[in-house]
Order: structure tokens, then sequence, then C-alpha cells
């Protein structure tokens, strides 16, 4: 009986949290009515002399949230995401029958899989075939990312991807009810989302390298015209293919150092002007998060904003 006295209250909110060989990222996110707030954020180097799990739970022990509620995001090389179109099964045996209809397509045996989908927005098929999105990851990665955050004191609620991360930050600081580009332009190749209404219409992984100097590279121009080739045919696959209205607003998401410089060489390159998603400024934190440090968690961030979670707030 005196013990229940004792127990510590469990954080409120949700816990972001992205995950790889090189670094930790986590993100504290709370939410009262409409206003959001981010916490805390961390990012912090993986040592080859500490195991993951131990660094993972150091980091939860200082900011004080054992026992939080946690949305991991899985890193780009831990999963595969395939458009296809929808079986005509009941709604509790899509992924399922998925399953089988990508398993020539997966660089596994499709038991070793793990496999979840998510539908586009009705308004997307226009007459066409109803299509899903179907994210499939190693199983025995998913249970060594369980593992990890189990024993670092965390309860995992959902194991989301950078997709419907950068999904949940553009609909937090947005307004995309006309419908929205949002771009996120990496070294190891950029992601771009098309929403509209905080629905996720299209995404698409773009090969196109865009380093941290890449504006200082003598082939940019080269670089920028391929890169920007690729964002206009998801554009004009969005609009001819699924029925919609043309896209006004594109966004990149902030930069480390040429993020102005970046919007300004895109904007001369493509038919609508490029803005900056500027969710560093727009989510409300303590003076101790840096923007730095903000921008170099964006994913864990966004897994953090997930709103169909308990901790998330609905």
């Amino acid at each position: 009986m005196l013990a229940l006295f004792g127990k510590k209250k469990r954080a409120e909110g949700l816990v972001g949290l992205s995950i790889n060989d090189q670094r930790i990222a986590l993100a504290h996110i709370t939410r009262t009515r409409d206003d959001v707030f981010l916490e805390n954020c961390v990012r912090r180097d993986i040592t080859a002399t500490t195991s993951r799990h131990q660094q993972l739970a150091d980091i939860v022990a200082e900011a004080g949230l054992v026992g939080a509620e946690c949305s991991c995001v899985l890193g780009p090389r831990d999963y595969n995401i395939y458009l296809v179109e929808s079986p005509q099964v009941a709604e509790d045996e899509v992924s399922a029958a998925v399953r089988w209809k990508i398993k020539d397509l997966l660089d596994m045996p499709v038991d070793q899989a793990v496999v979840d989908v998510f539908a586009l927005p009705e308004q997307a098929f226009q007459g066409r075939s109803k299509m899903v999105y179907a994210v499939a990851a190693s199983r025995t990665a998913v249970a060594e990312l369980i593992d990890t955050v189990d024993r670092a004191g965390l309860q995992l609620q959902s194991i989301d991807i950078p997709e419907l991360a950068m999904r949940n930050i553009s609909t937090q600081v947005m307004d995309d009810r006309n419908g929205l580009a949002f771009i996120s332009l990496k070294e190891s190749g950029s992601t771009m989302n098309v929403s509209r209404n905080g629905e996720l219409y299209l995404t698409r992984k773009i090969n196109t390298q865009v380093g941290p100097d890449a504006l200082m590279q003598d082939d940019w121009e080269m670089v920028r015209d391929r890169l920007a080739l690729e964002i206009q045919r998801s554009l004009d696959y969005y609009e001819s293919q699924m029925g919609q209205n043309p896209i006004n607003q594109i966004m990149i998401a902030p930069r480390l150092k040429d993020t102005e410089s970046m919007m300004n060489s895109l904007g001369e390159a493509l038919a609508a002007p490029v803005g900056v998603l500027d969710y560093i400024h727009e989510l409300a934190s303590p003076d101790s998060v840096t923007a730095e440090m903000k921008g170099a968690c964006m994913m864990a961030i966004g897994a953090g904003l997930r709103t169909d979670l308990v901790g998330g707030g609905q």
C-alpha cells in the first residue's frame, strides 16, 4: 500500500523515437486541447562501448520518461514501401492478402517479413482501382527494435515509417486543404509526400542525392534539374492519375545550413514556388531545445506528433 503512494506518475504525451546504427533521436510531445508542445528533444551518437538499448535507457532515464508511451520510426534501410492494387477481400484481411501479392517483390522470404498497409484516400481513385501502400520490414529487425525500446523502459505503441512521420509534421504546421508537397532532401536520398486535408495521397523516394554541401558542387545545376524533373513527374501523376487539382504549395524541410539557398535554387527550376516548412519555429518548445536539435530530430518529432494514439492526445 505504501509503495502505491510513492509511485511516480508516468510522463504524459508521446515519445517519438528514431534509431539506426549511428544515432538515437528522441522527442517528447505533449498536447493540451489544440496546443502542442515539444517538451524535450535529444540526439545522441551511438558508441561502440555501450549497447544500443543501454544508451537508449540512459537517455530515457535522464529525460524522466521511463514508462512513457512511444512511437518509433523505422530507418530508411529498415523497410520497403510498395504501391499496389488493393485485394478484393474484407478489410481485416487486406494485410494478409497484400503479403502474398508482394512476395515476389521482397528482398527476403515472405515468412521473414512483417507487412502492413495503409490506404489512399477514397478521392484519390477517381473511378480507378483502389490502391494501398504496403510496408514490408524484416521480422528480425522489428523484433530487435521492440526489444530495445522495451528494455529502455518505454511502452511501444506503434512502429511508423518516415513518410508518415513527415505527414504528421506537415499536417501539424501547414494548411494543406488545397494540397501540399513536402520534400525532405538528404544525401541518402530524398522523400516526397503529397497530402491534402491531412491525408497522404502520394509518397515516393527520389534517389537523387542532395548532400549538405550540394549547392557548392560543380554539377549542382544538373543535379537540381534532375531532382526538379522527378518532383514534377510526381506532381503530374497526382493531377493526371489521381484527378486532383494542381499543387501550389511545394515545401522543403529545413536543412543544416543552406535552407534558403536551396529553396531559391529549386524555385528557379520548378513551375510552382518553393517554400520552407518551418516546423522548427512553429513548434513551441523550451529555450533549451535549439533549432539545430529540432532539425536533427525531425523524424523523431514526426513520430511524436502522431495523433491516433492515447499518448498523442486522441
